[in-house]
């Protein structure tokens, strides 16, 4: 019975994905570019990087974001795929080049599907998959 209702709580979950496609567009229809404050920028990450760190950034990855942002953070996902809004390329120099700081932003605030992270994890946590994230390109 547990694993039916898990079943379908997903089921529901994705669905309301797919269904919910018209957000953080512009008047004419087109993706509008998410950029972060001027203050977010001086955000400084206080974690030292290392395995631990990037171990924990990868959990919360694999647990929250994978789904849409793909286990290479290439963002090729089924439901990356069927977004309006497609999910953030890791690997690409446009999401490189942003500072920690508004990497950190972005996640804590969310945007459109994207959750704000804030409510759920803690700024180290949130931190943590911070620093995983910029690793992905360097797998490519």
């Amino acid at each position: 019975m547990k694993k039916s209702k898990t079943i379908l709580f997903s089921t529901i979950v994705v669905l309301s994905i797919l269904s919910f496609n018209s957000f953080a567009q512009d008047a004419t229809g087109q993706q509008t570019p998410w950029v972060a404050p001027p203050e977010a920028d001086k955000l400084v990450n206080p974690l030292e990087e290392g395995k631990a760190v990037l171990d924990k950034g990868k959990a919360i990855y694999t647990a929250e974001c994978v789904v849409c942002h793909g286990t290479y953070g290439n963002a090729e996902t089924n439901i990356a795929e069927s977004l309006e809004q497609k999910p953030k390329n890791f690997t690409k120099e446009d999401f490189l080049t942003q500072t920690d700081g508004a990497i950190f932003w972005k996640l804590s605030e969310g945007r459109g599907l994207m959750q704000p992270f804030k409510t759920m994890l803690t700024e180290e946590e949130i931190w943590s998959v911070v620093m995983y994230v910029k690793t992905l390109a360097q797998d490519d």
